[in-house]
């Protein structure tokens, strides 16, 4: 095998693996990079067994073959490689050469059979889809994901469509018990995709589509056999999805609330702030105590201190005392783009929900702390 590429082409499909190569395993070969040559085309494979990684790249000079190179030092030797094109060729005992006229690298590779199978997606059935609005999804949902393993049906976005009569939307979901965020984007009517029932993507997986998704490209996603696929160009993203049932998330939301905050949301982002910076592991809880246009904030930890702030906001409901963990809330700004946001309530001793008109669909909901 031999073949020369472009230092930039390859320094960005080295740079796509690097989130799955890089995690601990007992498996020697997943943190190797495959690289398979065949018709004048190069294709970088990787897996972790649970996410893997296909892309297909236009090679010069190419002989056919296959090798198994360590991932994280061949992406930093073409990422600091000083010619603009590179030539790399397989020698004796699985040792790889990467080399121009005055630069030279020899590696040690691994034996190619040792590589685990990657699902195949040859037939599968994929619908394109905006890039931007899945990269939105994830952005509004996976802080809400459980970090914990012990509830695995958890630690993943729920994604589903939503079929209303004529009317079709992406849904996803995440909770971690505490928290929830849901965002629906619409879907064309005629647009053939489907899920029976609903799929949980692993914050791992979600967290490399992210960084596989580029602004206003052309992409393509499917399900089958137990895993979710994006599919741009000539790059493939395969990811096992989470095998239990999500929780009945209808149960959390409220259907109606009687009172409505509304609050300029950087300005309640940074007296949260300012209010988290006397919690600890122990005590987390912001007091909010809302009158008549007025949001009171009060903070008090035994251990450091504590304080209080005041804000004027448009509220004229009922007077409702409720407490939160800062964190959550912020959490939840922080995935929204609207300049002012609303808090729905009811009273304080139930969920509320968080939106925003410059945040279509979307909707977090706050759990709140016994006061």
């Amino acid at each position: 095998m031999e073949f020369t590429i472009a230092r930039t082409v390859f320094t960005k499909a080295l740079s796509k693996v690097q989130g799955i190569t890089g995690k601990k395993s007992n498996i020697p070969i997943t943190s190797n990079v495959v690289l398979s040559v065949k018709n004048n085309q190069l294709q970088v494979s990787a897996t972790d067994l649970e996410i893997a990684f296909e892309g297909k790249y236009d090679v010069q000079d190419a002989k056919p073959g296959d090798c198994a190179i360590p991932s994280r030092k061949l992406y930093e030797i073409v990422r600091e490689f000083p010619s603009e094109s590179l030539f790399i060729k397989e020698l004796e005992n699985k040792w790889i050469q990467v080399a121009d006229e005055k630069v030279e690298y020899n590696i040690v590779g691994m034996d190619i059979d040792e590589f685990p199978g990657i699902p195949s997606i040859e037939g599968m059935e994929l619908f394109a889809t905006d890039s931007d609005v899945l990269h939105d999804m994830i952005e509004k949902t996976q802080y809400a994901v459980l970090a914990d393993e012990g509830r695995v049906n958890l630690t993943g976005v729920f994604f589903e469509q939503i079929v209303e009569g004529d009317q079709k939307r992406l849904r996803m979901v995440a909770t971690d018990g505490h928290r929830l965020s849901r965002i629906d984007a619409p879907l064309d009517a005629n647009m053939g995709f489907s899920l029976r029932k609903g799929v949980i993507i692993p914050r791992n997986g979600m967290m490399e589509i992210i960084k596989a998704l580029e602004e206003g490209e052309n992409i393509e996603i499917g399900v089958k056999e137990g895993n979710f696929v994006l599919k741009k160009s000539a790059e493939a993203l395969i990811i096992r999805l989470i095998d239990g049932e999500f929780p009945d998330y209808n149960l959390v939301i409220p259907k109606s609330t009687k009172h409505v905050m509304k609050i300029n949301k950087d300005a309640f982002l940074k007296m949260l702030k300012r209010m988290s910076i006397l919690s600890s592991s122990k005590y987390r809880s912001v007091r909010c105590e809302l009158r008549n246009n007025r949001l009171e904030t009060i903070t008090s930890n035994p251990e450091i201190g504590e304080s209080r702030e005041v804000m004027s906001v448009e509220y004229n409901g009922e007077d409702i005392d409720i407490a939160f963990n800062p964190r959550y809330v912020i959490d939840a700004l922080n995935s929204m783009r609207s300049e002012d946001v609303r808090l729905n309530l009811n009273d304080g001793e139930t969920p509320c929900i968080v939106d925003g008109d410059e945040d279509p669909g979307f909707l977090g909901v706050l759990m709140p702390m016994r006061i």
